[in-house]
């Protein structure tokens, strides 16, 4: 299991779109309230095993063919002249 940091990402105020600080409950700039994000790490961790794929097991390697049986040995060549 890998313990990584809490992601920290700036709210954004959806009434003048000011950046505002995580902590923030309100906006810095025009003073309306802002939500609380929940992140759902769960989800996340999910999301990205999904995406990745196990590699594949390796193929069994052939079983050995049966052996042949011999050749009759073919009858002797005449000498050239």
């Amino acid at each position: 299991m890998c313990f990584r940091p809490a992601e920290i990402q700036m709210k954004t105020c959806p009434s003048c779109g000011a950046q505002a600080r995580p902590i923030d409950t309100v906006c810095p700039q025009c003073g309306t309230e802002l939500e609380e994000q929940k992140v759902d790490f769960d989800a996340d961790q999910a999301k990205l095993d999904s995406a990745i794929k196990a590699p594949a097991a390796p193929a069994a390697p052939a079983a050995p063919g049966a052996p042949k049986p011999p050749a009759a040995p073919s009858a002797p060549k005449p000498p050239r002249a």
